[in-house]
């Protein structure tokens, strides 16, 4: 049993993997000025209403991009249980079988994806994560990690948007049926959205062509399924791949 926490800087996922299977993959909104219990509390109390016996849990393994937290979630992995503990960051990039061109600036949660996405399907691979930025991350079929792009995320961009214009109303993530918006509401989701499905769909078309070779397309993030069904060049939606890449890392150290 494998419990895998990925700390971002709006959610922290953790998912229990048993069986072959995330039995349990749980969200909890990022506050990094909260302490050590509270953070305790929430994990602990996830666990016991799902029936875990936390002696069972052989492997833990956090990743986080939020430093405020690192040594925290250390603490609270190590209270929870004496069993193996795995943190991914650079210190042991060089063991999880990738090549990382500057392991010193990458997150550790697009080394997280990469390693899933090359151990699950051995090609040329371009990874896209809608999270709180949308990243492009590419490997090719060596297991290389050639390098990643960055974008503000979907809210990222709304958010901005609307945060800076007071007369610009609350907008949902949602595609509009109609191209040219009629209103406030449909002229920002027109912008951000159909815009967005032209950004991803010409990031791949341009990575292809400078690299003379076609990638397969893995997408994930919780705003993948937004955008990915209208761009046409997806191919695999994998809404777990980076706590596959903490599992994968867990086995692998």
């Amino acid at each position: 049993m494998t419990l895998a926490i990925d700390i971002g800087n709006t959610n922290i996922v953790i998912g229990l993997f048993d069986s072959e299977e995330w039995k349990y993959v749980w969200r909890l909104e990022t506050k990094k000025a909260e302490n050590l219990l509270f953070y305790s509390y929430k994990v602990n109390d996830m666990l016991w209403e799902a029936g875990i016996d936390v002696g069972n849990i052989e492997t833990k393994v956090l990743s986080t991009v939020v430093p405020e937290l690192k040594e925290l979630f250390i603490e609270l992995l190590e209270k929870l249980n004496d069993n193996k503990l795995v943190v991914l960051d650079k210190l042991i990039y060089n063991k999880l079988g990738i090549l990382i061109s500057n392991p010193y600036e990458i997150g550790s949660d697009l080394v997280a994806n990469a390693l899933a996405a090359y151990k699950m399907y051995k090609d040329n691979i371009i990874v896209i994560d809608f999270g709180t930025a949308l990243t492009f991350t590419v490997i090719n079929n060596r297991g290389e990690l050639i390098g990643v792009n960055i974008a503000p995320g979907l809210k990222t961009a709304i958010n901005a948007l609307v945060g800076n214009t007071s007369q610009l109303p609350k907008v949902d993530l949602i595609m509009p049926l109609n191209p040219i918006g009629t209103n406030t509401v449909e002229a920002i989701q027109n912008g951000v959205l159909i815009g967005y499905v032209g950004l991803v769909k010409y990031m791949i078309k341009v990575i292809n062509s400078y690299l003379g070779e076609t990638h397969k397309v893995v997408v994930t993030g919780g705003l993948s399924l937004v955008i990915a069904p209208h761009v046409g060049d997806i191919d695999f939606i994998e809404p777990n791949l980076t706590l596959y890449g903490l599992k994968f890392a867990g086995d692998i150290v």
